[in-house]
């Protein structure tokens, strides 16, 4: 025999509200009290409530043909002195533009919330501000240096998810890429092509940023590899520049360079070095709309949109304050072989392979 399934009018019926309260309570929606939310979840699961697969499918279906109703505002935390820096950094106005449009996609508004250079003297002030306005959640987006953010700020009554690695503390969740994850496809393409001996040009102070992920990543990879295949780091320093990263260039002979960005591209085109055909060159971080520089876009657009699917997820759970667990999402690189990359042999061999369990 076939049991009928219940639906959202009789759960309502027994609940005694309207029709549109349940479905905002099975759907978590933070328009409700968490206490009517439960409430009524509570009920759907005594009266064995089983959502309708097929209606699903519809309802979503034509949610995603019409504009979402407004829900809440998220506030955007920039902690940059001057805080038209962070947006001309690529990468953070890559975060910026995937979040935003992620956002107003789910019915959100994106606010940028200026901090500016006294903001950790004034924690209650901004706290009042927010609250006033209705704002409850917010990204804090990364730093411009490694650091505590907002000393004695309370944060209990709000849902916060951080970009990067850069906040120490507080933690929460963040989103950001899967640096190490990164690296590792970043050699595998590279020994595809036929490099054998790939160089990193180490910027330390982005290494500490991503939480070691270059270095822990470099280390691994070598340790994999033929003696002779290996090159040794080369450490950034403001001092030597270029000077000392040609000197190494010439002394330990690579055949690519993996580094950080166009300025020690530039310093290797300048010492009158032919780009690809004497030396690869592949970035670590390629910004997204670059076509020249071979190697790993970091898919900053979707990290963006991520982490606002992250903070409205929490929203819906009501999940507010540190986190006793915090956790990551990571998003992986994806290769492009631009114009500094060419191919230069037959496919070396890849000896980072998960061995078989068989």
């Amino acid at each position: 025999m076939i049991t009928p399934r219940v639906t959202l009018s009789q759960i309502a019926a027994r609940a005694g509200v309207h029709v549109t309260t349940v479905s905002l309570a099975m759907r978590d929606s933070p328009r409700l009290p968490p206490a009517t939310r439960e409430r009524i979840q509570a009920l759907a699961r005594e009266m064995n409530y089983r959502p309708d697969p097929m209606l699903s499918s519809l309802v979503a279906y034509g949610a995603g043909r019409r504009k979402p109703a407004y829900q809440a505002t998220i506030a955007l935390l920039n902690s940059f002195p001057n805080s038209e820096d962070m947006v001309a950094i690529p990468c953070y106005r890559s975060y910026r533009d995937g979040a935003v449009k992620r956002a107003e996609s789910l019915g959100y508004k994106v606010e940028e919330v200026k901090l500016g250079n006294n903001h950790n003297s004034k924690p209650d002030a901004l706290k009042r501000q927010l609250l006033a306005r209705g704002i409850t959640s917010m990204m804090i987006f990364p730093l411009p240096r490694s650091a505590e953010l907002l000393p004695g700020f309370d944060w209990e009554e709000f849902s916060v998810v951080t970009l990067g690695y850069s906040l120490q503390e507080p933690q929460f969740n963040r989103v950001t890429n899967h640096q190490f994850r990164t690296m590792m496809l970043l050699f595998r393409e590279l020994r595809r092509l036929g490099y054998r001996r790939i160089g990193l040009c180490l910027d330390e102070v982005y290494n500490l940023r991503i939480n070691m992920g270059l270095s822990s990543a470099y280390t691994a990879y070598n340790d994999s590899i033929p003696e002779a295949d290996r090159v040794p780091v080369h450490r950034l320093s403001a001092v030597s520049g270029q000077q000392a990263l040609i000197k190494w260039v010439h002394a330990v002979k690579p055949e690519v360079v993996v580094g950080l960005d166009e300025g020690f591209f530039s310093w290797i085109r300048n010492a009158g070095i032919k780009i690809p055909q004497e030396l690869g060159l592949a970035s670590v971080h390629v910004c997204e709309g670059d076509d020249l520089s071979g190697g790993m876009l970091q898919n900053d657009n979707l990290i963006g949109s991520m982490a606002v699917d992250a903070l409205v997820a929490m929203i819906h759970r009501n999940e507010r304050g540190r986190p006793q667990h915090p956790h990551h999402v990571l998003v992986d690189g994806t290769w492009q072989q631009g114009r500094t990359i060419v191919r230069v042999g037959p496919e070396q061999p890849w000896f980072l392979n998960l061995p078989s369990l068989a």
